[in-house]
């Protein structure tokens, strides 16, 4: 048996119609005949003979028109189509031979099983050609193509469309779960006490993009998110790394959650210090030893590949906590001649994933240098690269700025500002946070309280 008729059966494609036609007359039935007219195409038929059938059965529906065996053929016979179809003795046979109408279910189900059988077949041969004969289109790009087009196939077999009991169950048990103090089952926590607050935590579909320029804190964010996601909610986080090595995050991360510096380590000259360092990190690696963290540090990887493996770790542990992506625009572009295509088409690509996951997905972004030619250079959403699409798809921006990069003077020495400047669903959220920058993690500070001269200030971030 070839590969072609394995995704054939003309005996199913005879069962589908003659139920349809036998269900359709049947006041019983007519419910689910309905069901099949409406969601069948002529594309779930391999017969030539059959797609005039299904296509002139859908049209007798949609006008409203009764349907049974006489009818079809009256239409099929004023539409020209009779005798191509077999004429009214095939189509008299067909129901005739039918088992069963009460069947029409599983026919249909069947069938379009049948249907996702040859079209995964033809994505598939259509990537075996490409692998063979690959061209300038890098192997890794060509494979998440197909793993794309597969998983979009996948997708289109079911309709989206749910009962709106759906929806409020859903609603109900959000509700029910901040009644009963396990609301972060439905929403994230990000780890910034008045981000958190502010926000009520994150919805799990929400796509989040950090802005800043170089050195501003961008990356301190996410490494703060991890910890806090990770070792606190205790999800599993998902971080893909495209500029630092994995060394780099890891110890950010470590460090912060031991509450030391790289220089605390090194202290020669004060033993008694670097002694209680070397403790703090210790005792601090036993939380690490079985965290949820998992980190890809893999350079240029596309929009394509970040899905698949963000798809097989979300079922490997079991359900991801949040994504985050360091960053945006160093991702592989489709269209480099082309940026605010190819940057388009990643910010649509991870809300999309954020939404089939079910877990925040957190993108780092890199600002335009526009912003340095302004006597304010507090950023706002125009200065995105690329922003059009990136403000469209983003649930929540936040813009990550500290004044003493450029104002030696201030009395924000110290300070990362995280200022969230796009909020879809908390209007009231979208105002600046403060926090203290040291020990390579962000850590909440109140202003009025403190000197701000005595923060500790870690450049590197």
């Amino acid at each position: 048996m070839n590969q072609t008729t394995r995704y054939a059966d003309m005996y199913v494609e005879q069962s589908v119609i003659g139920s349809m036609l036998l269900a359709a007359s049947n006041e019983e039935l007519q419910d689910s005949a309905m069901d099949a007219i409406e969601n069948l195409v002529a594309d779930d038929f391999t017969s030539s003979s059959h797609r005039l059938v299904i296509g002139a059965i859908k049209r007798l529906h949609f006008s409203g028109a009764k349907i049974d065996l006489l009818t079809l053929t009256a239409e099929m016979e004023q539409a020209g189509e009779i005798e191509m179809a077999g004429g009214f003795s095939y189509l008299a046979e067909i129901t005739k031979n039918t088992p069963s109408a009460r069947n029409l279910g599983a026919y249909t189900a069947k069938l379009k099983e049948l249907t996702l059988g040859r079209k995964a077949q033809a994505t598939l041969n259509a990537g075996i050609s490409k692998l063979q004969d690959p061209g300038v289109v890098p192997l890794v790009d060509i494979i998440g193509g197909i793993q794309s087009e597969i998983g979009a196939i996948e997708t289109q077999q079911e309709s989206g469309t749910r009962h709106i009991m759906d929806g409020i169950n859903i609603s109900i048990s959000e509700i029910e779960s901040i009644i009963n103090g396990d609301i972060w089952k439905h929403r994230t926590q990000l780890g910034m006490k008045t981000i958190d607050e502010a926000f009520g935590g994150f919805n799990n579909t929400d796509f989040i993009v950090v802005g800043g320029r170089p050195g501003m804190g961008k990356t301190m964010f996410s490494t703060t998110v991890t910890e806090c996601v990770a070792l606190h909610s205790k999800k599993p986080v998902l971080f893909f790394s495209l500029e630092m090595p994995i060394e780099q995050i890891s110890q950010r991360i470590a460090y912060h959650r031991a509450r030391i510096s790289k220089e605390q380590l090194l202290n020669e000259e004060n033993k008694s210090a670097c002694d209680t360092a070397w403790a703090k990190l210790s005792m601090s690696l036993k939380e690490f030893q079985g965290a949820p963290i998992h980190i890809n540090d893999k350079t240029a990887l596309s929009v394509h590949q970040i899905r698949s493996e963000a798809r097989r770790m979300h079922k490997q542990t079991g359900g991801l906590g949040v994504i985050i992506v360091d960053y945006l625009q160093k991702m592989k572009m489709t269209n480099p001649e082309n940026m605010n295509q190819s940057v388009g088409e990643i910010a649509t690509g991870l809300k999309n994933l954020a939404k089939e996951l079910r877990c925040p997905v957190i993108a780092l972004a890199q600002l335009n240098r526009n912003l340095e030619q302004r006597a304010n250079k507090r950023p706002v959403n125009s200065d995105l690269r690329e922003s059009g699409v990136i403000e469209q798809e983003a649930d929540v921006i936040f813009m990550v700025y500290r004044d003493d990069k450029y104002n030696p003077q201030t009395e924000f020495k110290g300070i990362t500002e995280i200022i969230c400047t796009k909020s879809r669903h908390v209007p009231g959220a979208e105002k600046p946070y403060y926090f203290s920058s040291a020990l390579s993690g962000l850590d909440p500070v109140n202003l009025s309280q403190i000197n701000r001269d005595d923060i500790e200030h870690e450049m590197e971030c």
